[in-house]
């Protein structure tokens, strides 16, 4: 059987023991219903499926062999929210109405934020670990664990500056999450003394970047600012970037660097490149591994925290009946000891969670050191 085979089995087995696992003396209770709403087809689909998905099943299997939550075991019912907003809205209905939710997992701004009125009507948690837009947690119904666009993209100039890099292109896909990080980057690279010399943008489902990257190529940038919402989108530009024979002096992104599918392009590709992220315990990589056959990523273990957070907070209210109160109780959590680290909620569904910043060296990711 071949490696993808086997994960394949791997995942299904863990999806199997998210419905089974607690079956003792929880299972004569009536479950504790959550919901998952994701892209689970198209471009994005398989990255959510091995990263995010995963991180909330192993959540919900480790927890269900502890005898679930309250004495209940933890049901995971899941919808395709697909990659549009209306597509979204339905999954969440039906995960409403029919599978009778009280919270849901969701991902990406385009998905997430025409979730929030019906979320707010009907009061149930939406909880979006890595959606980064700063209108996410404007909503009293929604948590996030993850540093804003905006923070990221203040970071990356104010890095930019201190490289003394003085100009600087961005290239990114047309998603309003990852806009705001475009408009913080070029503010501030501006605010310090740079100078912008071109901006490119692709869609979700473009294949071919060589057209836009040509054009950022004859700008000769000092620095390109690079961001898309999934692993493949990045491996196909770095690719590409290598192609046509774009070299600025660095090459800026996030932690989607460090997907599989970059990886499978040889350490090479994306040597040297600088990015923000979240850092991630050894100890939740080895059990993620343990569980999956493959390496965790940042958004599994953000992915993971949420659904164990919520957990929680249903487990100090004594019950998910009221969901105002798990909400207020995860909102007044305080702080927080997770797989990304030590976080606090304080009033909000606003973590205080810090981005770093790592690079690739020597074909491996590690902490930027100046």
């Amino acid at each position: 059987m071949k490696h993808t085979a086997l994960t394949a089995v791997k995942r299904l087995a863990i999806s199997a023991a998210v419905l089974l696992a607690g079956a003792g003396a929880a299972g004569a209770q009536e479950p504790i219903r959550l919901g998952l709403a994701m892209p689970l087809s198209g471009q994005n689909g398989e990255y959510i499926k091995r990263y995010v998905m995963a991180g909330h099943e192993l959540a919900i299997k480790e927890q269900n062999e502890k005898g679930g939550i309250l004495g209940r075991p933890i049901k995971l019912f899941i919808e395709d929210s697909r990659n549009d907003g209306a597509s979204a809205v339905s999954a969440l209905n039906k995960l409403i109405n029919v599978d009778k939710v009280v919270a849901v997992f969701s991902i990406f701004t385009p998905v997430v934020l025409p979730m929030l009125p019906i979320a707010e009507e009907k009061k149930v948690i939406v909880l979006a670990p890595s959606v980064e837009h700063p209108d996410l947690t404007k909503s009293r119904w929604a948590v996030r664990m993850t540093p804003t666009a905006t923070t990221n993209g203040l970071l990356i100039a104010q890095q930019a500056h201190k490289m003394g890099l003085k100009t600087a292109a961005t290239f990114a896909e047309d998603n309003e999450a990852i806009r705001v990080s475009v408009k913080a980057f070029v503010a501030e690279f501006e605010k310090l003394g740079g100078k912008m010399v071109g901006d490119e943008t692709f869609k979700n489902q473009d294949t071919d970047m060589r057209g836009q990257l040509t054009k950022l190529k004859a700008a000769r940038p000092d620095a390109l600012y690079f961001l898309a919402p999934s692993g493949r989108p990045v491996a196909l530009a770095l690719k590409q970037i290598s192609e046509v024979g774009f070299k600025p002096k660095q090459i800026f992104t996030t932690h989607l660097v460090e997907d599989r599918e970059v990886m499978a392009l040889g350490a090479s590709m994306a040597e040297g490149v600088i990015y923000t992220a979240v850092a991630t315990t050894p100890e939740f990589n080895q059990k993620f591994k343990a569980a999956y056959g493959y390496d965790s990523d940042v958004n599994a273990g953000k992915h993971y925290d949420s659904t164990m957070v919520l957990l929680q907070a249903i487990q100090k209210v004594g019950s998910e009946k009221d969901m105002t109160k798990v909400r207020d109780a995860i909102y007044n959590f305080g702080e927080y000891k997770g797989t990304i680290g030590t976080f606090r909620f304080v009033g909000s569904g606003e973590s205080l969670v810090s981005p770093i910043l790592k690079i690739v060296k020597n074909g491996k990711y590690v902490r930027y050191q100046p």
